[in-house]
């Protein structure tokens, strides 16, 4: 052992239900030691209790270190589909072609706390210029968008009180000319 530390880190549960429901706790804090954290394996401990192991990585002084705790299984998240619509637009000569959708995503805090919670999406990110990707009035404003500088991740966070209900909306249209074809890939 080189040293030891205490540290009171923010606590948070994270979610990208695009991929994956599951609610997952992290633990996240500034790294305030004039020496850098090396990285390494890491055993991971919740309330006292081992749930595994994570991979640290090199952290210098001020940065953000992030580590995960798990899956919370008290915090439920569903993400349902509202609206998928491709199709045509134009007064009356199509010029354009559209495909637009819009999701609901349900947060439930099944806790007896308030917790912090991030509900991660993605919206889609136009490489052509005369492909247009807009977000639509009917979604509730994010509080970061190109989360951690990843281009089209959008990202809401929040307290939940204990028992709370909160539904997120997001809706986007992307629309291209007709004469084009579009295929819409998730970015790696």
């Amino acid at each position: 052992r080189v040293s030891t530390a205490t540290l009171a880190p923010d606590l948070a549960v994270r979610a990208a239900p695009v991929k994956d429901p599951t609610a997952f706790l992290e633990a996240s804090f500034r790294q305030n030691e004039d020496a850098p954290l090396l990285p390494g394996r890491v055993s991971i401990y919740r309330d006292g209790i081992f749930v595994g192991r994570g991979q640290l990585t090199a952290a210098s002084k001020d940065e953000t270190v992030r580590l995960g705790f798990g899956a919370d299984d008290k915090i439920k998240v569903e993400r349902a589909i509202l609206k998928r619509n491709e199709g045509s637009a134009g007064l009356i000569v199509t010029t354009s072609k559209t495909d637009e959708r819009a999701f609901k995503t349900t947060v439930r805090n099944g806790h007896d706390f308030p917790i912090k919670i991030a509900i991660e999406d993605q919206l889609p990110v136009s490489e052509n210029e005369e492909i247009v990707v807009e977000m639509l009035p009917s979604t509730t404003p994010p509080t970061t968008t190109n989360l951690r500088d990843k281009r089209g991740v959008v990202e809401w966070a929040f307290e939940a009180k204990a028992g709370e209900v909160k539904d997120i909306g997001f809706a986007w249209r992307v629309k291209w000319p007709k004469d084009k074809g579009v295929v819409m890939t998730p970015a790696g």
